[in-house]
């Protein structure tokens, strides 16, 4: 699971923190839709280090989005995609959360910049 959380919340202004909440629920949509993305890859095995492919889609219908405020949490309830992501002793990792992140995480930031931003400038900053 993947937590997104901005902490130091109090003095916020109100604006800002409606202008975030909004921005850090569809970063997490956008984490959700890009691991399954990466998850509907069909057909065959998939090696050490590659992105399970998609055998019955479970995995993939299974990842939710949490989103309270600040913070928001992506992830999957079925004990098999921590398996997954991390590997077992018997089997290597082929993470999915982590890499889908990595493809996310620039336009997650610059989300999170044009929120602020857009909440100063409501606010008479330039």
């Amino acid at each position: 699971m993947i937590r997104i959380r901005l902490t130091g919340r109090r003095g916020v202004p109100k604006v800002l923190q409606e202008s975030l909440t909004r921005a850090v629920a569809e970063s997490a949509g956008e984490l959700r839709d890009t691991a399954r993305d990466l998850l509907d890859r069909s057909g065959g095995d998939s090696r050490p280090g590659e992105a399970p492919r998609r055998d019955s889609g479970r995995l993939r219908d299974s990842l939710f989005v949490r989103a309270n405020g600040l913070s928001a949490e992506v992830g999957t309830a079925l004990g098999y995609g921590a398996h997954l992501e991390f590997g077992t002793q018997n089997m290597a990792a082929r993470p999915w959360l982590q890499p889908a992140f990595e493809a996310s995480k620039d336009r997650i930031k610059a989300r999170l910049k044009t929120a602020v931003r857009a909440a100063l400038r409501g606010r008479g900053f330039s």
